[in-house]
C-alpha cells in the first residue's frame, strides 16, 4: 500500500475520535506548504478542522501529508515523553537519582511513571488511555479535559516541559494551543503508531495540576534507605538480594547486587541473566530493558573503583 492510499484513511480515524486534524509535511512536523517550491505554509491552527468535507478535501488534495492534530479545539491534553538524547540526560535536575535506579538512560515515560507513583497515583490506572508511539519511539499518552475545567489560558505555554527534554505538554494553552502528530503519520525517525485503540481517558486531577503548576509544588515521598545486606557469599545470594527488596529498593538492589557481582569477578553477561531474571520477576520498574541498563552501569561504575 502506497503512502497516499495510506494516509487518508489515518485522518479518517482522527475525524472519527472527534479531533481536529491539519495536513502536515510528508516525512515532517511542520503544516503543509500551500503552494509547491513556496515557502509559505497553511496556518494550522486555521486549518485544524474536524468537519468531514474539509479534511476529505485536504487529503483529496495533499493525499501523502501527515497527520496534525490541534489540541486546544481537539481538548486534549497530550503527555509527550521522549527518548533520551544523551546518557545521563538527568544529571543536575531534580529527577538525578533516577540514574542510580534506572541506569544511565532514563526516558519520559520512566520520569512519567516517576511523578505518576511519588504523588501516590496507580500508574496502570492512570495510563490506561490511547497512546501512539512516535517515530523516535517514544510515547504520546492521550487525555482529555474535564468538562468541569477549561483549558490553561494564556499567559500559561501550550507546550510546557514538565522536565525539559523527555516529558513535554501540548495542550489548550497560549493563543492556539500546541499540536502533535497522528497515528499513522511517518517522519524520517520512522513511523506513529496506535499503541491501543483504547478511550481517551479523562485527564485526572494531579495531571491537570501538574500541567498548570508545574512539577515544583510536587515533591516525591521520601524512599526507604536501601541497607546493603551482609556477604551474599556467591551470585546466588545476590539473587535472593534482588528478589527480597522492598518496593521502592529494588532499583538500588539491583544496582548494589550488580557492583558486588563485578568486584566478585562474574561475568556481566552472566550477572545480567541470573540478577535481571530477579528484578523482573518481583516487578522491578522499566523490566529487563531498565534492568540490564543499571547493570552495565553498575559494572562501568565498579570498574572505575577498581
Amino acid at each position: 500500500m502506497t503512502s497516499t492510499e495510506r494516509l487518508g484513511p489515518y485522518a479518517l480515524q482522527a475525524w472519527a475520535r472527534g479531533f481536529h486534524v491539519f495536513p502536515v509535511e510528508p516525512y515532517e512536523k511542520t503544516p503543509h506548504t500551500l503552494y509547491p517550491g513556496q515557502p509559505y505554509t497553511l496556518r494550522w491552527s486555521e486549518a485544524a478542522t474536524n468537519e468531514l468535507d474539509r479534511v476529505t478535501e485536504y487529503w483529496k488534495r495533499w493525499p501523502n501529508a501527515n497527520i496534525g492534530i490541534a489540541c486546544k479545539p481537539s481538548s486534549l491534553l497530550v503527555v509527550d515523553c521522549d527518548m533520551p538524547k544523551r546518557a545521563y540526560q538527568l544529571r543536575g535536575s531534580r529527577y538525578a537519582e533516577l540514574h542510580d535506579r534506572l541506569g544511565p538512560l532514563v526516558d519520559g515515560t520512566d520520569v512519567f511513571r516517576h511523578i505518576c507513583e511519588s504523588l501516590g497515583q496507580d500508574w496502570a490506572e492512570s495510563t490506561r488511555t490511547y497512546r501512539v508511539c512516535t517515530g523516535s519511539m517514544g510515547c504520546h499518552y492521550y487525555y482529555s479535559w474535564p468538562d468541569t475545567m477549561r483549558p490553561p489560558r494564556a499567559p500559561e505555554p501550550s507546550q510546557a516541559s514538565i522536565v525539559k527534554g523527555l516529558v513535554d505538554v501540548r495542550s489548550g494553552g497560549g493563543e492556539r494551543g500546541g499540536y502533535v502528530l497522528g497515528n499513522g503519520s511517518v517522519t524520517t525517525k520512522g513511523p506513529y503508531w496506535a499503541e491501543n485503540d483504547r478511550p481517551i481517558r479523562v485527564a485526572p486531577p494531579w495531571l491537570v495540576a501538574l500541567c498548570r503548576d508545574g512539577v515544583e509544588p510536587f515533591r516525591a515521598a521520601p524512599a526507604v534507605p536501601f541497607r546493603r545486606p551482609g556477604r551474599t557469599g556467591n551470585l546466588s545470594g545476590l539473587v535472593a538480594t534482588v528478589e527480597g527488596a522492598t518496593r521502592g529498593n529494588r532499583n538500588q538492589a539491583l544496582l548494589w547486587a550488580a557492583r558486588s557481582a563485578c568486584a566478585d569477578g562474574t561475568p556481566v553477561e552472566h550477572a545480567i541473566g541470573a540478577l535481571s531474571g530477579a528484578y523482573t520477576a518481583v516487578g522491578g520498574d522499566g523490566g529487563a530493558r531498565q534492568a540490564e541498563q543499571t547493570i552495565r552501569s553498575a559494572y562501568r561504575l565498579q570498574g572505575r573503583k577498581a
